[in-house]
C-alpha cells in the first residue's frame, strides 16, 4: 500500500461547499477515475482519504491538500492524468506526489493557513489608519473570547487569541487587504471570520453585514517559519495562472 499527497485549488464556483460535501466530492472522482483504492477493515468500509484542514464555507483556496492510500503503486503522472478528467469546474489539481514510507499524516503536520482578506461591499471602505488601530487595540487584549455553541447547544466562550500567529494590513492601491496567519487543526484553530468579527468595525462600515472576501493563500507547517508541506520530487501541474479564485 503506498500514499499519495496531492494537491488542488479550489475556486469560487465550489466556494459553497462544506468540508463534508468536499470530501464527498473527492471520493466520487477517485472512484470514477478507476484508481486501485485502499478500504478501511471492518463492516463499513471507507476510502483511506483526507483531506489536510476543513476549508470555510464562502472561502476561496490555493494551495489545499489530501491524501489519499492506494493498494497498489501508481506514478503521480498517472494518477493526475486521471483523476483531473474526473473533477468538476472550480477544482483544480496542482500537484501530486507520493509521501515517504512513515511520513505521518498530513492532517497531523499542516497547523498553520494563510489567509488573504479583501474588501467586498457596495459601502465605503474603512480607512487604513482605523483598520490598523482596530488590529493594535486587538492584539493588545490578552485575550480575545468569542461566544459558540457546544454540544447541546449549549453556550460555551473560548479564547481564540492562542490560534493567532500574525495579522496585517497588505500594502495595496485598491481598498484595504489583511493578511491573516491563524491556526488550524486538531489542537485548535479559528475561522477568519471570526477574527474579522472581532475588529468591531462601526456599523457605517459594515451595517451588521460580512464585508470581507476571503482566500486561503495556502496550507502550511509553522515553525517559527512557513514550511510547504508538499512532499519533495513531486509531479508540479502548471495551468492554475487561468483559475478564477475569487
Amino acid at each position: 500500500m503506498n500514499r499519495i499527497c496531492f494537491r488542488y485549488a479550489c475556486g469560487k464556483e465550489l466556494r459553497y461547499l462544506s468540508h463534508l460535501d468536499l470530501l464527498r466530492l473527492f471520493q466520487r472522482a477517485l472512484r470514477r477515475a478507476g484508481l486501485p483504492l485502499a478500504y478501511t477493515l471492518g463492516f463499513s468500509p471507507r476510502l483511506r482519504l483526507s483531506l489536510a484542514a476543513p476549508l470555510p464555507v464562502g472561502v476561496t483556496a490555493s494551495r489545499e491538500y489530501g491524501e489519499i492510500a492506494l493498494a497498489k503503486p501508481v506514478a503521480p503522472r498517472i494518477f493526475c492524468r486521471r483523476l483531473e478528467k474526473q473533477l468538476p469546474k472550480g477544482l483544480l489539481l496542482t500537484g501530486v506526489a507520493l509521501v515517504p514510507e512513515g511520513a505521518p499524516p498530513l492532517a497531523a503536520t499542516v497547523n498553520a493557513a494563510l489567509y488573504h482578506a479583501a474588501w467586498n461591499s457596495s459601502r465605503p471602505a474603512p480607512p487604513e489608519a482605523l483598520l490598523q488601530s482596530s488590529l493594535d487595540k486587538l492584539f493588545a487584549k490578552p485575550e480575545i473570547m468569542i461566544r459558540r455553541f457546544g454540544k447541546r447547544g449549549k453556550i460555551i466562550s473560548k479564547n481564540i487569541r492562542p490560534y493567532i500567529f500574525s495579522a496585517g494590513l497588505l500594502p495595496v492601491e485598491q481598498g484595504p487587504q489583511l493578511r491573516l496567519l491563524l491556526q488550524v487543526g486538531s489542537k485548535g484553530g479559528v475561522s477568519p471570520f471570526r477574527f474579522l468579527e472581532q475588529l468591531a468595525l462601526e456599523d457605517e462600515y459594515t451595517g451588521g453585514e460580512q464585508c470581507w472576501r476571503i482566500h486561503r493563500q495556502g496550507l502550511y507547517i509553522y515553525r517559527d517559519t512557513l514550511i510547504d508541506p508538499f512532499p519533495e520530487g513531486g509531479e508540479i501541474i502548471s495551468g492554475q495562472e487561468n483559475f478564477s479564485k475569487l
